[in-house]
């Protein structure tokens, strides 16, 4: 028994040291995209809940992203009411008071639906090779939670491409599911399994130890 459970753990620690290789990048290379990807999803996850405003984002992601992927996040739907929605380029010129009003709202409405207590963990891969040369790809899963029950799973999957030495965020692809309370855990089940980016050329993502979690509308 105990040489089986030596064997075992020599075979999961070969796979874990594969997975983590496979990008073909050194070690220092992997930490400072897979930091620029958590930076990134820490902004925008604040963004999104009134926990920071459009120029303390700019602010952090300044940098890692590239013009690019700053275009299309300028063209994305922040948040919206009354029948009337802001985009990222609507916050650009927005008044500290004005995005006080707006936080306020939200969070009001936010709680009188009873999602205040919303939590979320998000995990990140290591990076993975792309066929294109100068490409890295890096997976990220969120689980939104209410009282302990998956409300949305998101996996998103980002493009880095070195640029004058430097490894720069691009684009973002991203797949969800919205997992009703009514729902079986075998409908559940699923969803889940439909999701796009749960692998990366056949074989799982694997994940890393370390998880973000937010307590949404705090």
């Amino acid at each position: 028994m105990k040489k089986l459970l030596i064997v075992g753990l020599i075979v999961l620690s070969v796979v874990g040291m594969s997975a983590c290789g496979s990008s073909g990048l050194s070690e220092k290379e992997q930490e400072q995209i897979v930091d620029q990807v958590e930076n990134l999803e820490t902004a925008e996850y604040k963004l999104l809940h009134f926990q920071m405003d459009y120029p303390a984002y700019w602010a952090e992601v300044d940098g890692i992203v590239s013009e690019s992927y700053m275009q299309a996040m300028s063209d994305r739907i922040i948040f919206g009411y009354n029948e009337k929605e802001y985009r990222a380029s609507d916050m650009m010129e927005m008044s500290a008071e004005e995005f006080e009003k707006h936080k306020e709202y939200m969070r009001g409405l936010v709680k009188s639906m009873g999602m205040n207590e919303e939590k979320s963990s998000i995990r990140i891969s290591a990076p993975y090779k792309s066929e294109q040369s100068g490409e890295v790809f890096i997976y990220a899963s969120e689980s939104r939670e209410l009282k302990g029950k998956t409300l949305t799973q998101m996996n998103r999957r980002y493009s880095l491409d070195k640029t004058e030495g430097a490894w720069i965020i691009t684009a973002v692809e991203q797949d969800k599911v919205t997992i009703g309370s009514d729902g079986t855990e075998t409908d559940a089940e699923a969803k889940l399994d439909a999701l796009k980016y749960r692998t990366h050329e056949g074989a799982d993502v694997q994940y890393r130890d370390n998880i973000l979690t937010f307590k949404g509308w705090e």
